[in-house]
């Protein structure tokens, strides 16, 4: 069924025209992202489909019997209306039969989003945009339109709130029109990508992983527009070297045979029509180079270090990283991945433990916020030679490379955009020749083009690598190794699917209280599924057990040789890894014990 079809659409700006001729049909069941780079019009398109905004041209035909439901960009930044009244709102069309069953999956849906009752008063202006996203979301589904259209859904929401979203969209069988930067959940949750580009729109094939097949049938479709270009412009080039040819040489006895030639030739470029000429991806056009030579080796290393404000944030924490390792530190907001980032920088000192780097490593730390780094009246050129011994010739070259060059140069550093400073801070690492580059966060304000350039870039650095990243996707593609902070608690895991495997493991965990396991219905898994899901929850709660007995092995080893206690800060760091190995060993055993407890059960004949 048809739910959405535009043709011939235009949009201007003034006298710039975003898109012209624009086609597309929107069907039940289809979820389509629709991606571009910044400024090609998806927000645009979104809003005209949507009818906040009137086409300059062309025609929109909606399903009649269809309610459609539209999440904007941009939530509630001006209304007064409170938390309440969104409630209230979303409930107001709602049957009878359905108000209590849905007043309560919207009451748990803006409890797990993390909102209480004492909030439901205040303005939605006064939360923060993460909040809003979810208030506004959570209106949207329990309102149950026909299809839904979404504009960057995922934005200023935690990767638990995406993760959640992931799934609602994926199990839902309601059709989607979507804009993201998010490529991970886009791959996640797409079936088709619609890609706008220089005002044309290009749909490619449903796919079971979309993004993955776009990126690839993407390539091809530009490859084959740079070849049909390039036969174009040599042939075109061909036929005025033969008019050019034919004026230098004619006599005035065949002036008329010359001239009617050229004519045609004319004739027949005229008619050619040519065909779209390649896109300039932007590439940040650079590598990064390590001052060092990678052998392998040691790189750095964390000793029972530990950290805490109100509650602690990790404890005993010990990972040893090797030259030329990649490392991502995952968790949610506040778990303290930005935290345990700039103790390795050295600008915050850990409460006990210690950080130990190769002496002969560089290191250079790229913070969350520009602003901290870049002197916001020192200009681009001012801010790359600040970073380091760089000859100024070398640092216009960076910055050249980097897409800033001539007289952007010259701008102040507050005259650039967010993205824009991305690029200068990325100029100053390349200047400084890191053995150890330190990221919090360094996709933030790059749209899908830049992403994937530095990317790019990352991913051919020979050095060693530490991420903190909201960005799936590169850390998918970057990250060897994952540590993960949540709660107090932290681990180290093989790769970030391992990761992703991790977390869903345990979000599909059986109910561990005797009222919770009397509902069967809770679940749909089947006996046989719990088991197994049950046996290999054990598993890894034994090797876990395995591994921290053998680093407690390891130490207690050390304990034993007299030379240790010639460093007293080491002997200090490692007394308090054996208290975090403690405290991770107890709830190691009582998760266990609890887990079995539920196999036996489940064992049980009723």
């Amino acid at each position: 069924m048809e739910l959405l079809r535009f043709e011939d659409l235009e949009c201007r700006y003034g006298a710039r025209d975003v898109f012209a001729g624009l086609g597309g049909v929107l069907r039940d069941g289809e979820r389509i992202a629709l991606v571009g780079p910044n400024g090609a019009g998806k927000s645009s398109l979104l809003r005209l489909l949507a009818g906040v905004d009137a086409p300059n041209g062309g025609r929109i035909v909606r399903a009649r019997d269809a309610r459609m439901g539209y999440l904007a960009q941009s939530v509630a930044d001006e209304t007064e209306a409170t938390l309440q009244e969104l409630v209230d709102a979303a409930l107001a069309r709602v049957a009878d039969d359905e108000y209590d069953r849905k007043h309560k999956l919207l009451r748990t849906m803006l409890a797990a989003f993390g909102f209480s009752p004492e909030e439901y008063a205040r303005p939605l202006r006064e939360f923060s945009g993460g909040q809003r996203s979810k208030g506004a979301l959570a209106h949207l589904l329990i309102d149950e339109p026909d299809y839904l259209i979404l504009d960057e859904p995922t934005n200023h929401l935690d990767i638990g709130t995406v993760r959640w979203l992931e799934n609602t969209i994926a199990a839902d069988k309601r059709a989607y029109l979507i804009v993201s930067h998010d490529r991970y959940f886009i791959d996640r949750v797409a079936t088709q990508i619609w890609e706008l580009d220089r005002g044309r729109l290009y749909v490619y094939p449903p796919s079971s992983r979309a993004y993955t097949a776009f990126l690839e049938a993407r390539d091809v479709r530009r490859e084959n527009e740079r070849r049909a270009y390039e036969t174009y412009i040599a042939e075109r080039d061909k036929r005025r070297a033969t008019i050019a040819g034919l004026r230098a040489t004619h006599t005035s006895s065949d002036y008329k045979q010359v001239r009617s030639r050229e004519r045609q030739l004319a004739r027949t470029e005229a008619a050619l029509v040519a065909p779209e000429p390649p896109p300039e991806v932007a590439r940040i056009n650079v590598a990064l180079a390590a001052h060092r030579r990678v052998t392998g080796g040691f790189a750095f290393e964390l000793a029972g270090l530990t950290k805490g404000y109100a509650a602690p944030l990790f404890t005993g924490l010990a990972i040893e990283v090797q030259q030329g390792e990649r490392i991502a530190i995952v968790g949610p907001n506040g778990a303290g991945k930005s935290t345990l980032l700039s103790i390795l920088a050295g600008e915050r000192t850990p409460d006990a433990g210690t950080v130990r780097y190769n002496p002969a490593a560089r290191v250079a730390y790229f913070a969350q916020n520009a602003q901290e780094q870049l002197d916001p009246d020192a200009s681009a050129i001012d801010a790359v030679l600040s970073a380091g011994n760089v000859p100024p010739e070398r640092a216009r070259g960076l910055l050249g490379r980097i897409g800033i060059s001539g007289e952007m140069q010259e701008r102040p550093v507050r005259s650039f955009s967010g993205g824009e400073r991305r690029r200068i801070m990325l100029a100053r690492l390349m200047a400084q020749n890191a053995d150890v580059l330190l990221l919090d966060e360094p996709t933030n304000d790059l749209d899908i083009a830049s992403r994937e350039a530095l990317e790019s870039v990352l991913d051919e650095y020979p050095g060693t690598l530490v991420v903190v990243s909201h960005d799936r996707y590169l850390l998918a593609r970057l990250a060897e190794r994952v540590l993960w902070i949540e709660d107090g608690q932290w681990g180290v895991l093989e790769g970030y699917d391992a990761y992703e495997r991790f977390v869903r493991e345990r979000e599909d965990r059986p109910p561990t209280t005797a009222t919770e396991a009397e509902r069967p219905k809770a679940t749909r898994l089947t006996p046989l599924k719990v088991r197994s899901k049950l046996m290999t929850q054990i598993a890894t709660a034994e090797r876990e057990i395995e591994s921290l007995e053998a680093r407690k092995a390891e130490i207690e080893a050390l304990f034993a040789q007299p030379d240790l206690y010639e460093d007293r800060e080491r002997v200090k760091a490692l007394q308090a890894e054996v208290e975090g190995i403690a405290v991770r060993h107890e709830s190691a055993l009582v998760r266990w014990e609890e887990l079995h407890a539920q196999l036996e059960a489940t064992s049980t004949p009723e």
